[in-house]
């Protein structure tokens, strides 16, 4: 009996040490989790800014076979007025955690918030839009920080970004010092992967360093005299830069931020929104008022070459985004007054699943995929 007693002690005794352990593990900074990147979208819905003068956010739900199917209520009202302005201005955003979804107003220079019911997709309003403390006029870029805690906005009329605080509840709080005049119109505003340097083009690039307040300074060299309209990443470190007349370059970014040439390729055309699908394997060249798509493989080196194909011609004139489903299996493209959905092959090639349109509709250039 006594045996037994000193094994059960001797059993307590170890599982207290490695409770403990655990418990000082967790309690010492560093150890914890720390901020959580946002997980991957589902990839089921197709949100568009319709950039009407009445703006409204048209919904759709993504078939097994890439069609599209209108959600009920849709669209949303925005409270707010669009505005068509420049061809790359990406007018909505998403938080995929926190569940929200942001779009600018930029005839009045509003942000609307609406939070997404991840069961149906459908769209709630959260309050009155929020003023985006400039004149977003022919811009209104939105985007939002990797970890979800900021959500930065063009302003083309005082060349600023607002920069706001996103509570999980969707309430946009403006930092200290917001707007932020980066001496840029910004047109196309995007964040890096890291979630700590913004990146705002037109007629130059601004390379901002984001504080842990969300404020935001230029990084050496910046702004640096890269000319264009749109950015997408492909990876943690290549950029991609569009602009009129069909041109798409890409650069290698370094540690402080600051872009180096890899490759340009000119296509024609005025194509001028990009975008990036499959880890950066493939760009999308699209909008500017042209009636094509152009698919690009980007080689390990940034080497730019048209996919088989390409440009693929479009059911109708585009003005603005092209967005691939998280898979690269899909792809949306705005056409003013509807959707065109096309499949993405294993090639990078197009084939159209037809048009979906847009009820309510105005100049709809941007989307986005939950």
């Amino acid at each position: 009996m006594k045996s037994t007693v000193c094994w059960r002690n001797k059993f307590f005794s170890v599982g207290m040490t490695v409770f403990l352990m655990l418990l000082i593990s967790a309690c010492t900074p560093g150890n914890g989790p720390g901020p959580q990147a946002p997980a991957a979208a589902p990839g089921k819905y197709v949100y568009v800014n319709n950039d009407a003068s009445t703006n409204y956010v048209s919904a759709f739900s993504i078939n097994a076979d890439g069609t599209l199917v209108q959600l009920a209520g849709s669209p949303y009202a925005t409270g707010g007025a669009g505005y068509d302005g420049y061809y790359a201005t990406n007018k909505i955003a998403l938080a995929p955690v926190k569940r929200l979804l942001f779009a600018s107003n930029a005839a009045d220079s509003t942000i609307a918030v609406f939070s997404i019911n991840q069961t149906d997709g459908t769209l709630t309003q959260v309050g009155a839009p929020v003023a985006s403390g400039g004149t977003m006029s022919s811009g209104g870029s939105l985007a939002v920080d990797t970890n979800e805690n900021y959500l930065f906005a063009g302003n083309f009329g005082e060349q600023s970004i607002a920069v706001f605080a996103i509570s999980m509840g969707g309430v946009l709080s403006p930092v200290t010092g917001s707007p932020f005049n980066v001496g840029e119109q910004a047109d196309g505003i995007t964040m890096n992967p890291a979630g700590n340097i913004l990146y705002a083009i037109r007629p130059s690039l601004a390379v901002l360093s984001m504080a842990t307040d969300g404020s935001l300074s230029h990084i050496t060299g910046s702004p640096f005299a890269i000319n264009g309209t749109s950015l997408a990443f492909g990876s943690s470190t290549m950029l991609f830069s569009a602009e009129p007349g069909g041109v798409l370059s890409n650069y290698a970014i370094d540690a402080s931020g600051a872009p180096t040439l890899l490759d340009t390729l000119t296509i024609g055309g005025n194509s001028q929104a990009v975008t990036t699908t499959r880890n950066g394997g493939l760009a999308i060249l699209s909008g500017g008022g042209d009636s094509q798509i152009s698919v690009l493989n980007v080689a390990a080196d940034g080497t730019l070459t048209q996919v088989a194909g390409s440009p693929f011609v479009t059911a109708a004139v585009m003005y603005g985004y092209s967005v691939a489903n998280p898979s690269g299996t899909f792809l949306y493209a705005t056409e003013t007054t509807q959707i065109e959905g096309f499949s993405i092959g294993a090639d990078g090639a197009l084939t159209s699943l037809g048009t979906f349109p847009l009820t309510n509709p105005g100049l709809a250039r941007s989307l986005v995929i939950y």
